[in-house]
């Protein structure tokens, strides 16, 4: 059986490439998102969003995605208040 974070990394990295995919796992595995590229987690957003959106998921790896989104939705949104201050 396939993980989430397999198959998310697969798709991020054939739409960003490795090293993005790369970020994606670190982060989604606990790293912090402060360790990983800023304009590589917009990327990994953009994607994440669209996998959500697709209905390709079942329940548990939706759920698994959308906690991890909402987490690096939070990370960026606040990164952006920080830099407008």
């Amino acid at each position: 059986m396939i993980q989430t974070v397999d198959f998310v990394a697969s798709y991020v990295s054939s739409k960003h490439g490795w090293a993005v995919a790369e970020q994606f796992t670190d982060s989604f595995n606990g790293e912090a998102f402060e360790e990983q590229n800023y304009n590589a987690l917009l990327y990994i957003r953009d994607t994440v969003r669209s996998i959500l959106k697709s209905n390709v998921l079942s329940d548990d790896s939706y759920d698994e995605l959308s906690e991890y989104m909402d987490e690096l939705e939070d990370y960026i949104v606040g990164s952006s208040v920080d830099e407008a201050e």
